[in-house]
């Protein structure tokens, strides 16, 4: 029988010869025994099992269940015995005959000398194969036999599956929960010694002259495991504790109660914080701790350990790769918490998806550096536009206002009315979004509605009230729903960003607690939905004319006239925030008509339409010089004409599509339909400039 090998020397550990039971090339020969070379004529039997894959080498394998992980599985199922043929140096030990005493790799060469010399060698080839090596010296790695302590495993994990399975553990998210209750379903007795110098010492005593397997005393110390045994074996009895210590896991997974005084369960902190409810913690490590924990937790106090886990990505680099020192790709924190800041690390992993590796870029610390910016500018903001601490009174009034109440909210104007009413949807989406642990969702949405219209939007809105508005009431309506949506911004975010916001709480006066311990934001309070739908339009209105200005390179200090058209209930509210209006468009606020019917001009003005019922005409003559716009239009269009031009005999000439790279090919195809659609777009305007001027 001809066999393939990269390990000759495991040769006198063979205990049997495998064939497929397919492979009509051996089927004679299953049953029968053969002689392993060199050992003086030892037998093995010829077996037939599936595991054996008739494609790979001669299809006839050679069983070593002492130096193998597969073929030791397959001799504890068909109870072949186990040989090991190598001491813990490397060395041959005395099963190798002859042999003995060389070294693993000496072995090696002489053995393929010895079988080459006596004509039982077919051939030697090169062969690629994965070869384990230790991490620290890079020595190969040797599969060997050894007697170690296990732990049976699959009465620990039926109960960590029914607590999974009735509810009293959930893991997050819930796709996690499919690979837990793969690994417990089939999960393998638990190898839990290990021959490490730091670790917990298995408590385990051996009796000196005794057989290991079958004399030993388990005691909690040296002292009671010599009383122990003493009392078994007599008062002259010698002992010495197994040198071996705990898997780390196992010592690990009981953290939950060791570290509460357990086994003294009447111990105050062990009744007070078991069992926990949140445990949080790498998806990676879900059976190595996780399970285990649950396990150990359910065994050893008959609870589980917590109600929920809660399981969060690797952080990976810019490229998604695992951060190693090999790589140079190692993100320090507290270098990264230096430079960003440590809210704004934070905030940057707590945005990412539950579950999923996170891509660590300076793109995005510096994103959300900029966020805990805003927010601190915000709050430079309020403070600069709120009265003095000294000033009681106003405080009284300002403190007074509150805005939960259906009636209240709809007192308020429309800028406020508005702000107010997406706070309080901001609460209740925050809320649900945090106790579903969606934190990534929590996060987007605090940040959005915080840049997007608190800051960008209602912080804007509000100087109309806060200078020179000679309304006093609007002026402190206006203070009174800056306060009270920051402070629950603040609220809202102090779970990501703790020391900004509790910076920022602890700055504002009249706080009676640290933010750490102020209550939660109420939820289900009242919502204007009509003010959101009524300020959308406005906000329509605002962007159609920033985006007119830009187009037209309005210079950003210059006032424009405008005419506002929309039916009636519109003009109704616009004309109330006509200031708003005037503030952000950087419209001329004495030259803002509102009117139900087209202006005289309307020919000679760029029209807007904002939404259904409401469009605007932005005279051309405030913004431009129209000859001179026409003129610097017509040049462009002749440049853009010559470049479309060139881009299009680059495409016609067959040399260049067929001989040019795709990728550039594709690059200039996409030039030209850039430049096509400026060309038609520059007309457009130069065509309505034209009309005008001629008009």
């Amino acid at each position: 029988m001809t066999i393939a090998t990269t390990r000759p020397e495991t040769l006198f550990g063979d205990v049997a010869i495998a064939v497929n039971p397919e492979d009509e090339r051996y089927a004679k020969y299953v049953g029968k025994l053969a002689i392993v070379p060199l050992t003086f004529g030892r037998h093995v039997p010829i077996i037939a099992d599936r595991y054996v894959d008739p494609e790979f080498g001669t299809g006839v394998l050679k069983i070593s269940p002492g130096h193998d992980q597969n073929d030791y599985h397959i001799a504890r199922k068909l109870g072949l015995p186990i040989l090991n043929v190598m001491n813990k140096d490397g060395t041959l030990n005395d099963v190798a005959g002859l042999y003995s005493g060389m070294d693993r790799f000496e072995a090696r060469e002489k053995l393929w000398s010895d079988l080459v010399e006596t004509n039982l060698a077919v051939k030697k080839e090169p062969y690629t194969l994965r070869v384990p090596r230790s991490q620290r010296g890079g020595e190969v790695i040797e599969p060997l036999i050894s007697k170690q302590w296990f732990v049976t495993m699959e009465p620990l994990a039926e109960r960590a599956l029914h607590a999974v399975e009735k509810g009293q553990l959930t893991i997050l998210p819930e796709r996690f929960e499919k690979i837990y209750n793969n690994w417990l379903t089939n999960i393998k007795d638990w190898c839990i010694s290990r021959q490490l110098w730091w670790g917990h010492r298995i408590p385990v005593w051996y009796i000196v002259g005794k057989k290991c397997e079958e004399d030993y005393v388990v005691a909690r110390n040296a002292e009671e495991a010599l009383a122990k045994a003493q009392e078994k074996y007599g008062k002259s009895v010698e002992i010495y504790q197994d040198p071996d210590v705990l898997d780390t896991w196992f010592s690990s997974a009981l953290w939950p109660f060791s570290t509460l005084g357990w086994p003294d369960v009447s111990r105050e902190d062990f009744k007070h914080f078991y069992p926990a409810t949140v445990l949080e913690t790498g998806h990676d490590i879900l059976f190595f701790w996780v399970a285990r924990m649950v396990m150990m937790g359910i065994e050893f106090t008959g609870t589980v350990p917590f109600s929920y886990v809660y399981l969060h990505g690797l952080i990976r680099d810019s490229e998604g790769r695992k951060m190693s020192k090999s790589l140079g790709n190692v993100i320090d924190p507290l270098d990264t918490m230096n430079e960003y800041g440590t809210d704004a690390l934070r905030f940057t992993l707590c945005m990412g998806t539950a579950g999923q590796d996170i891509n660590l870029s300076t793109e995005r610390l510096t994103s959300n550096k900029a966020f805990t910016n805003k927010l601190w500018n915000a709050g430079k903001f309020l403070l600069q536009n709120l009265p003095e601490r000294s000033d009681a009174t106003a405080w009284d009034l300002l403190l007074a206002n509150k805005f939960d109440t259906e009636a209240a909210l709809q007192q308020l104007p429309l800028p406020e009315g508005w702000v107010v009413t997406g706070l309080h949807e901001l609460i209740d989406k925050v809320s649900i979004s945090y106790e579903k642990f969606y934190f990534g969702d929590a996060a987007r949405e605090i940040y959005d509605f915080f840049w997007s219209h608190f800051a960008d939007w209602y912080i804007e809105s509000s100087k109309t009230r806060l200078y020179h508005s000679g309304d006093g009431s609007a002026t402190i309506t206006a203070q009174s729903v800056l306060l009270y949506v920051f402070e629950n911004i603040l609220k809202l975010l102090h779970p990501f960003m703790p020391f900004v916001t509790e910076e920022l709480w602890q700055a504002l006066p009249y706080r009676k607690d640290a933010l750490i311990v102020a209550p939660w934001p109420s939820t289900d309070l009242p919502k204007n939905l009509l003010s959101i739908k009524r300020f959308q339009n406005l906000q329509s209105l605002i962007r159609g004319i920033r985006n007119v200005r830009a187009e037209y390179s309005v210079e950003p200090a210059k006032r424009i006239s405008a005419s506002v058209v929309a039916t009636v209930d519109v003009l109704e509210y616009i004309s109330k925030e006509k200031q708003v209006l005037a503030l952000l468009s950087k419209l001329d606020a004495q030259n803002i008509n509102l009117t139900e019917s087209l202006p005289g001009d309307a020919n000679q003005c760029v029209h807007i339409v904002a939404d259904e019922g409401l469009e605007a005409y932005l005279p051309l003559a405030d913004m431009v010089d129209v000859s001179a716009e026409v003129e610097r239009l017509s040049k462009r269009l002749s440049k853009l004409q010559t470049e479309y031009d060139t881009l299009l005999a680059r495409l016609s000439s067959p040399s260049f599509v067929e001989k040019a790279p795709e990728n550039i090919v594709r690059g200039v195809r996409e030039k030209a339909s850039e430049a096509e659609e400026k060309i038609s777009l520059t007309k457009n305007r130069l065509t309505f400039l034209q009309s005008t001027v001629s008009t």
